[in-house]
């Protein structure tokens, strides 16, 4: 498989790999431990509080009422509209269908 800095080799598949299967889980749980380690709790305001609880709902609010929604407004019985809004559409794809002068897709 070709890449836009040209073929990807054996060495980058070992670091690829290596980055998303040892390096960064790693770091992570280093991140985790420490934070778990060094925790203290603050006190603050009950309208702090209540307003960082009202950005978190609103953001996340969506997913569940847009699902809701996908399905109700998806034809035929509920199994049908639940695996209708779980696949991709017909359009699905790369929205540009160009290549380069040499005839490689970009």
């Amino acid at each position: 498989m070709e890449m836009m800095i040209g073929m990807r080799s054996s060495l980058f598949w070992l670091g690829w790999r290596a980055c998303w299967f040892f390096i960064s889980p790693a770091i992570i749980i280093m991140i985790l431990v420490w934070s778990l380690l060094t925790f203290s709790t603050v006190q603050y305001p009950a309208w702090g509080v209540a307003l960082g609880w009202c950005m978190i709902a609103f953001c996340l609010i969506w997913i569940p009422l847009l699902a809701v929604w996908k399905i109700l407004t998806s034809q035929g019985n509920p199994w049908q509209r639940l695996c209708a809004v779980c696949s991709p559409v017909e359009s699905w794809g790369p929205d540009l269908e160009v290549r380069y002068a040499d005839g490689r897709w970009y």
